[in-house]
């Protein structure tokens, strides 16, 4: 323990002074991007410091002669496959601060870094049903789903990286987190790479809090999300088996969270995937009125519970992991849902409109199967609109006007409203819309339908298609075969509808 307790001490000493002077010079060279809002300056290599000091202090660490370096060096192929893909994604990051890089390119980087990490022995192996742990072992699909995993906690951590102090912070509560649970499961090369990042992270968060004077940029959370996930898999799938699934997902929980939200936001808005926005949950606590420093000691607060959760994971079993986790999630969806997303309040108010429709909807489209057997046994114009008649009263129209066309007679006008059914509903035309249905049979043009529904009706309680389907062909069919009965009556011939 005294070896973790003096790296710890040694990494934060450390990084404080190597991202001092990294700040300074940074900004005496010019090396910033203005930040938005007040154009002020900011270097953004503070990855720099954070990822130096801590394979400084694993590097010191094998010098040592002690059970705790000398599990490291056992493990040097993992400590290698790491470092040469950690090295890999720094270097487009830092790129990327520089000069700006695609998002497929970085994406193709990426995805290397994270089959290299899956050759070496970073691997998701198997998943644990949460009630029986029983295991599940994954075969083929074992490659997809580490590559996702690298990827998509790397990435997590770069959209967090957008308030002075959030993703060094949120990555200290991963790390210690990710610290602690390796020294449950004595897996000292997780251990000591961990605590070195912890005390990395710790010498560098005085220079990012609010107002930052260095950001941790690309190449810092990039790079700490792909080692912190890999490491994650290296401590649950070599562990017990109940931690295989819930406690990494938990110690990620808050940037998973805030990529999640993204992905949806953007998938329901009909917007690029690697659009940049400002609509991440800490852009939007802004919008809602708390401060920067506010909005970071919240989401402090939040990845705090995650954490939290997932060190209780490890000692509870049975209903209480699956219970934990239910938990987790409510608490995740009511923080997303306060946070007043326009895309998540338009699906909320879709899915109880649905919701309430929907019966409605399926007993319409029963009474147009059942009304469209009625009309083929209906004699008369009279039955046949009698029929029409109950359907109009079942889909909440208005008003309806049939205009039937007839050579040897005057035009046929059939009539009905809400009105006259027992509504009183005054219907002014400005105050309602109006759908026209040619009634066209064999390109005979056999008369108009002209249906009326006011705007203050609510929703619609039934799919338009089948509506017009039933009344143009079915409706359509019956009337002209009636009329061609009648004595002395003959539809006038058209070619189409008018």
């Amino acid at each position: 323990m005294r070896t973790y307790f003096f790296l710890l001490l040694l990494a934060t000493i450390c990084s404080y002074l190597l991202t001092r002077w990294l700040a300074a010079l940074a900004t005496t060279r010019g090396w910033v991007r203005s930040e938005a809002g007040n154009g002020r300056g900011v270097p953004r290599l503070g990855g720099i410091s954070v990822l130096a000091t801590t394979v400084g202090m694993m590097a010191l660490l094998i010098l040592w002669d002690n059970q705790v370096a000398a599990r490291v060096l056992h493990e040097l192929p993992l400590a290698l496959g790491l470092a040469g893909a950690a090295g890999a994604i720094f270097v487009l990051g830092l790129y990327d601060d520089l000069r700006g890089a695609r998002p497929w390119h970085k994406l193709a980087v990426q995805v290397a870094a994270a089959l290299a990490l899956y050759v070496v022995g970073f691997r998701v192996e198997l998943l644990t049903n949460p009630f029986t742990h029983a295991p599940l072992h994954l075969g083929w699909m074992s490659l997809p789903l580490t590559l996702l995993w690298l990827v998509a906690i790397s990435n997590a951590f770069n959209l967090i990286d957008g308030l002075d102090g959030l993703a060094a912070g949120v990555a200290l509560f991963a790390t210690v987190t990710l610290f602690l649970l390796a020294m449950l499961q004595a897996k000292s090369f997780v251990a000591a790479i961990t605590v070195a990042l912890a005390g990395a992270l710790f010498g560098f968060l005085p220079h990012n809090f609010n107002p930052a004077r260095i950001y941790l940029g690309d190449s810092g959370s990039l790079t700490i999300g792909m080692v912190l996930a890999a490491l994650a898999i290296d401590s649950s799938q070599k562990g017990p088996v109940l931690l295989t699934v819930a406690i990494p997902l938990m110690i990620f929980g808050l940037p998973l969270l805030d990529v999640s939200v993204t992905t949806a936001r953007r998938f329901l808005s009909g917007q690029r995937l690697f659009q940049r926005d400002e609509e991440h949950l800490h852009h939007r606590l802004q919008k809602i009125g708390l401060t920067p420093r506010a909005s970071v000691i919240l989401l402090y607060g939040l990845a705090g519970v995650f954490a939290l959760a997932s060190l209780l994971l490890v000692n509870y079993r049975g209903a209480a992991s699956p219970l934990i986790a239910l938990l987790c999630g409510i608490l995740g969806w009511l923080v997303v849902r306060q946070m007043q997303y326009a895309e998540f309040s338009e699906l909320d108010a879709h899915l109880r409109t649905e919701w309430r429709s929907q019966r409605h909807v399926l007993r319409n489209q029963i009474l147009l199967r059942k009304s469209a057997e009625e009309l083929q046994d209906a004699e008369s114009l009279e039955e046949a609109w009698s029929v029409m008649r109950r359907v109009f009263e079942a889909l909440e129209l208005d008003s309806a006007v049939c205009e039937l066309l007839t050579a040897r007679r005057p035009t046929r006008l059939l009539r009905w409203s809400a009105k006259a059914a027992g509504e009183k509903r005054p219907l002014r035309p400005e105050h309602a819309w109006t759908l026209t249905i040619p009634l066209v049979l064999d390109r005979r043009a056999v008369g108009t339908l002209v249906l009326s529904r006011a705007f203050d009706r609510g929703p619609l309680r039934f799919r338009l298609s089948p509506v017009l389907e039933f009344c143009g062909q079915e409706f359509a069919t019956r009337v002209a075969a009636i009329l061609e009965e009648e004595p002395g009556a003959e539809l006038r011939m058209a070619v189409g509808a008018r």
